[in-house]
């Protein structure tokens, strides 16, 4: 029987979702593994996408769209009291000012459901850590 089902209010409410525009170059696995240990964060993903004129300027023949690169696009669920910060943070950390360094960009989200990660679990094999980075 679901909370809601059962009387119970579903936990949760508004947020903010901070999505990232990343280069192939396993920065998203560094941010990811950076917001889960130092900022707690445990609401935020990272897939492959397609991306145009997303890194870099491109160039097609008129009528015909550039090729397309391969991108990350990382999405991170935040309180809205914290939202400001971390962006500012991811943007910092993930090093969008570089040249082809992608783009940040943060939206309202209506609601969002917590989720709090069990004690005792641990990073999956091989998950980049924050070491040796500068801003570690």
């Amino acid at each position: 029987m679901s909370a809601a089902a059962a009387g119970s209010p579903i936990p949760g409410g508004a947020a903010k979702l901070i999505s990232c525009v990343l280069p192939d170059d396993c920065t998203d696995r560094r941010l990811l593994a950076w917001l889960r240990g130092q900022k707690g964060v445990t609401r935020a993903n990272s897939v492959y996408c397609r991306g145009h004129s997303v890194l870099c300027e491109a160039k097609a023949p008129k009528g015909k769209l550039p090729e397309p690169t391969l991108v990350r696009l990382v999405s991170v669920v935040v309180e809205p009291d914290e939202a400001d910060v971390l962006f500012d943070l991811v943007y910092e950390y993930a090093h969008v000012h570089r040249p082809g360094g992608g783009a940040v960009l943060m939206t309202p989200l209506t609601f969002a459901t917590p989720f709090a990660l069990p004690e005792g679990v641990a990073d999956e094999p091989g998950e980049p850590t924050h070491e040796g980075h500068p801003d570690a």
